[in-house]
């Protein structure tokens, strides 16, 4: 009896789709090893990142204009785990996470660019 109930449990249940699973799953299961999840306020972005889903990669750069204008890459490839009107939630690592703090923290301008899929 056991037996045929699982079966039928088995064969009963409809499938779900690997998007379906992730869904169900938590912020921190759906996070790589050793990555963490860090919440960036639109606020701190110069420049808005239009259309940015859940699983879209993305760069940020720093910048500070003026007499000594400076450009640099401080995170690249960055997968955007959730986004709203106030936030970006990034999957980061250990330095990324620090330069992103330290160029905010430094008062320089992050710009956000969306990478092509393509």
């Amino acid at each position: 009896m056991l037996v045929l109930s699982i079966g039928s449990a088995v064969v009963a249940s409809p499938s779900r789709s690997p998007d379906e699973i992730a869904a169900t799953r938590s912020l921190a299961q759906r996070l790589s090893i050793s990555t963490w999840a860090l919440a960036v306020p639109i606020a701190w972005l110069a420049a808005p990142l239009a259309e940015v889903r859940g699983g879209d990669s993305v760069d940020l750069l720093a910048v500070r204009s003026g007499d000594r204008p400076l450009a640099i890459a401080i995170a690249a490839d960055l997968r955007v785990m959730g986004a709203d009107e106030r936030a970006v939630v990034f999957e980061v690592d250990e330095g990324s996470a620090t330069a992103i703090a330290t160029a905010h923290a430094s008062g320089l301008l992050i710009v956000p660019l969306l990478r092509s899929t393509h």
